[in-house]
């Protein structure tokens, strides 16, 4: 299976090749995020924000194609999680007052 997965701040430069922060990676069927992670070289002690498909999650989730997977680094989780938090109401907001 096929998945995009999104480096944030210092990942890019940890992956050879791919200093926009941009890549796909074929995974097995079945795979988790911590599968993933173990196919990049990548660690918890380096990742520390984990999003799949806009949304926090933990490395035991399960993958299947076409998933969106954002890795954030240690430096930038407080500022992701702080984003998350205050923008999470507002999206709730928004799309309550479409439907």
């Amino acid at each position: 299976m096929l998945i995009s997965i999104k480096l944030g701040g210092p990942l890019r430069k940890r992956i050879s090749g791919h200093d926009r922060g941009e890549l796909s990676l074929e995974l097995e069927q079945g795979s988790k995020v911590s599968d993933a992670l173990i196919k990049l070289g990548l660690d918890g002690d380096v990742v520390r924000v984990l999003m799949l498909n806009g949304r926090p999650i933990a490395e035991d989730k399960a993958l299947k194609t076409g998933d969106r997977l954002a890795l954030f680094p240690r430096e930038l989780a407080f500022n992701v999680c702080t984003a998350i938090s205050f923008f999470n109401p507002l999206v709730r907001e928004a799309h309550s007052k479409k439907t």
